[in-house]
């Protein structure tokens, strides 16, 4: 039986059954305590603190956030402190029947590692829609004006905003039926403003202008309706204030946007079930498109050649991926290891090209790419992306590749300490959720203010 999708677990969550499974935090629970039976501060109301959630095919990780103070600035988005990181491992089963208690189990698992570190127990929180469930997509509006000479009212800003919203949804729902057939109902769950143009001037503000058209350039962050209930449930059974939800994709784009060239960058999180490709402006996530293949299928592949059990698959490819062959047991064979990874390798090229294809349509992918996720690390996937058949076909000249590290996020403060058991491009994707959270409910002006209006209601 394929695995399951945390959307297929959470959506058979019924109130009753789980009724009985969560351990509400005023009561007392073991989410409330630390190791030592003290009990931690639980936030109050009115606190920045939040939690993000990152329900992933093989992990599910926790992170504490707060908006971190500079001087007596309390409203400058994107900078972030960690104050803690939990993971646990998402239940995985090939029986028939997978019991949603123990995904609910695993949340609660991550988010009291997570807490125990930060020493508070955040009321608050942003759950993240995982990239093989969202696609980014830009789109763009123009308003010609009757009166050219008459100065731009804020309404006109905002329709024209509006009908770069449904372009950028179109695409953005043209890319999911290609994949899934038709698809009903969408949400829109973040937007980015790429540019303003008043007639052919580029601009930062339209409003209070003159000109004679209005365009807008913004993407748009899509998820199917059900996927976005289904996070709202969890919430719900977590006995926490969702307020809002985040694109993993788009989060990234926000994360780096500060360190991205003119030219952009190309973002590869190479997660257990999936690979999220993203182009990346200086604006933050433009596409965004996903494969539904993982490091799952290669710790699948690899005990389906060798005979090992699960647990020594994925100890023999965390040896493989730290380049300690040394470690692999005899029953393994590092040889053997070697060959299943160069396979994968040519399996995942050939799946993610159909992706590539795509991103490069309008023009050539920019030489800068990320690897991100828990098989960034993996040998065999550098020579691919920089191998000569991809130059030619997707980029104008050899990509540079490297690992999207922690450090990497500029924006992003922490203690080594606070980052729990895991660290490296494991987490980016989780951190880049935080400052992404914490941007979307920091205090806007106007123009950001329309933006935020643009996601679903």
């Amino acid at each position: 039986m394929p695995r399951q999708t945390i959307a297929d677990l959470l959506g058979r969550i019924g109130g009753s059954g789980l009724a009985a499974i969560r351990r509400r935090v005023v009561a007392g629970s073991g989410r409330n305590r630390d190791a030592a039976g003290q009990s931690n501060r639980i936030a109050p109301p009115d606190s920045s603190f939040l939690s993000v959630i990152d329900c992933g095919a093989g992990l599910i990780k926790a992170v504490v956030v707060e908006p971190e103070q500079r001087g007596d600035d309390h409203s400058a988005p994107g900078h972030v402190r960690v104050l803690g990181v939990g993971v646990a491992p998402t239940p995985v089963t090939t029986a028939m029947e997978v019991d949603p208690g123990e995904l609910l189990t695993s949340v609660e698992r991550a988010l009291r590692e997570a807490e125990d570190l930060a020493g508070t127990i955040p009321r608050r929180a942003m759950l993240a829609v995982p990239g093989a469930q969202t696609v980014v997509a830009l789109g763009e509006g123009t308003v010609i004006r009757p009166s050219p000479s008459a100065p731009i009212t804020r309404d006109e800003l905002a329709e024209a905003m509006g009908l770069a919203r449904s372009a950028a949804l179109a695409r953005a729902r043209e890319y999911m039926r290609e994949d899934r057939g038709d698809v009903t109902d969408l949400r829109v769950v973040s937007a980015a403003l790429f540019s303003i143009i008043v007639d052919a001037e580029s601009v930062t503000q339209a409003v209070g202008l003159t000109g004679a058209k209005v365009t807008v350039s913004l993407a748009v962050a899509a998820t199917e309706l059900a996927v976005f209930q289904n996070l709202r449930t969890l919430a719900e059974r977590l006995d926490l204030e969702l307020v809002g939800v985040v694109a993993v994709p788009a989060a990234l784009g926000s994360a780096v946007r500060t360190i991205v060239p003119p030219s952009g960058a190309v973002v590869i999180d190479i997660g257990a079930g999936a690979t999220t490709i993203a182009r990346i402006g200086q604006a933050g996530t433009e596409l965004s498109l996903s494969v539904p293949i993982g490091t799952n299928a290669l710790e699948d592949h690899l005990v389906a050649e060798t005979g090992l059990t699960t647990s020594q698959s994925r100890e023999t490819l965390n040896h493989y991926v730290s380049g300690d062959l040394s470690k692999i047991s005899r029953s393994a064979n590092r040889d053997h290891v070697q060959r299943v990874g160069a396979f994968f390798a040519s399996v995942w090229r050939d799946a993610v090209e159909v992706r590539l294809t795509d991103l490069a349509r309008e023009h050539p992918l920019p030489p800068l790419v990320w690897l991100c996720g828990g098989g960034a690390r993996l040998p065999d996937l550098r020579g691919v992306l920089t191998g000569p058949a991809w130059r030619n076909s997707y980029f104008d000249q050899t990509p540079v590749v490297s690992i999207l590290g922690p450090t990497d996020l500029v924006e992003l403060h922490g203690d080594p300490e606070h980052l729990g058991r895991l660290n490296g491009s494991v987490l980016v994707p989780s951190l880049a959720l935080g400052i992404a959270a914490v941007q979307a409910i920091a205090p806007t002006d106007d123009l950001s203010s329309l933006v935020s209006r643009l996601r679903s209601s």
